[in-house]
């Protein structure tokens, strides 16, 4: 199937969600997709969860077992379109999305999932790193330098492979921002509350928050501060993600158990949502889970290449942009999502239960 065709994206993104117990994403669907050929499925899904949810669980009652993934798992999409390639590079190319068919409905849950338990984990600053706040991220400096950003992948979004210059140093978020830091601007009435099946986890990634969300958290966060924070171009993202390495991955060019947080990826592992942030592989720099937990949001404005992409580093932003770029992959995908180089494109006023975000801060 064409890498560009809308049949595609609509696969990708269904792919992305048929196994979520949360009715959002399935609205998310039906918002970019009201025709779509699982637009039927979609809405019995919604009624299904809505009415597992209104109906007291019988005594006893075991949850139904979503149904088995197959394959590649997509990572979320646009409203209007997602953009992913059919393969990415790893040791094995992962199988293209599947073709026309739509699934059979899988029979309604006669309770919710059973969350996971919480950890508790304590990640005060070490020496070096930056707290501006009790309840601020923690922040790691990032030098200047510069680096090959993209893939010589066949995926064309992430070529041409093109030389980018971090001029000045920066601070970035040594984790995503966590439910707890998220909690602090609903508390200052600053930020929308998070939904009940991703706030139960206080040191769990923030998550189904879209970039107009972002946005609202690091304008509180820059004024209550007084700090200068906003998000990752995507240049500073891959370059952070990268650390000084050029292999597929930061930790070389196979997958290996125990560096991300992702399906079939090693333990811990819940397909009800991502691990606390932490629980992973660092990578070079002390940043942990930029690839797997969730997704995370750039500043950046979609292009479908990096023709004429800024070779400095700054945000790639155009007037009245609805597409950002987002990266890093989430817990729901596989190993061949997780690579430095992968990105996708989402709506800015979407949310997705797979997307979240961490911040940056101009060092100056």
């Amino acid at each position: 199937m064409p890498k560009e065709s809308g049949e595609q994206y609509e696969i990708t993104f269904w792919e992305s969600i048929k196994d979520s117990n949360y009715p959002a994403d399935y609205e998310a669907y039906l918002k970019a997709y009201p025709n779509g050929r699982f637009a039927t499925l979609a809405h019995a899904r919604i009624d299904r969860l809505r009415a597992a949810a209104s109906t007291p669980a019988v005594s006893g009652a075991q949850p139904a077992a979503p149904a088995a993934q197959s394959g590649h798992v997509a990572p979320p999409a646009p409203p209007a379109q997602v953009a992913h390639p059919a393969a990415q590079a790893s040791a094995a190319a992962p199988p293209p999305p599947r073709p026309a068919a739509a699934p059979a409905p899988t029979p309604p849950a006669t309770a919710a999932a059973a969350p996971f338990a919480e950890k508790t984990v304590a990640h005060p600053p070490t020496a070096g790193e930056i707290r501006d706040c009790a309840a601020c991220p923690i922040m790691v400096a990032v030098p200047a330098g510069s680096f090959a950003m993209g893939s010589n992948t066949d995926d064309p979004s992430e070529k041409p492979v093109h030389h980018v210059s971090i001029g000045a140093p920066f601070a970035i978020g040594k984790f995503p921002v966590t439910v707890e830091q998220w909690n602090a601007c609903v508390a200052d009435g600053a930020c929308q509350k998070l939904t009940p099946e991703s706030n139960s986890i206080k040191t769990a990634p923030a998550r189904d928050l879209s970039w107009d969300d972002a946005q609202q958290y690091v304008k509180w966060l820059a004024k209550t501060t007084g700090k200068p924070y906003r998000l990752p171009t995507e240049a500073e993202w891959e370059y952070a993600d990268r650390a000084g390495t050029t292999t597929a991955y930061w930790w070389g060019d196979q997958m290996r158990k125990g560096n991300a947080n992702c399906k079939d990826c090693g333990d811990p592992w819940h397909k009800e949502g991502p691990e606390s942030v932490g629980t992973f592989a660092a990578n070079p720099l002390g940043l942990y889970d930029m690839n797997g937990g969730v997704w995370e949001w750039t500043a950046d404005c979609w292009h479908n290449s990096y023709q004429g992409a800024p070779a400095d580093g700054h945000a790639w932003d155009t007037p009245g942009c609805e597409m950002r770029a987002i990266r890093g992959g989430s817990w729901r995908e596989g190993g061949d999502y997780m690579l430095s180089a992968t990105r996708f494109k989402y709506s800015a006023g979407v949310r997705q239960s797979q997307n979240g975000f961490r911040v940056v801060k101009d060092l100056r």
